[in-house]
């Protein structure tokens, strides 16, 4: 199965992924300070355990900065 990772193709061989365990891996899960967009809406941290990925899913990971 095909998706995006913040633009870069990725390629799972199980159909039913959670979205945590890619997280997880790419070393981006972390408890606070990022938000995910999944094909352009935010999914709502409460929902990231029970997200399955999805076929050509567009996954974006933005990170909160501290500056001004």
């Amino acid at each position: 199965m095909k998706f995006k990772l913040n633009n870069e193709e990725q390629i799972l061989q199980d159909d039913h992924t959670q979205l945590t365990s890619v997280l997880k891996k790419k070393n981006l899960y972390i408890e606070r300070g990022i938000a995910v967009a999944i094909n352009d809406e935010i999914l709502p941290k409460s929902n990231w355990e029970e997200y399955l990925i999805q076929e050509n899913d567009n996954i974006l990971i933005i990170t909160a900065t501290q500056g001004g």
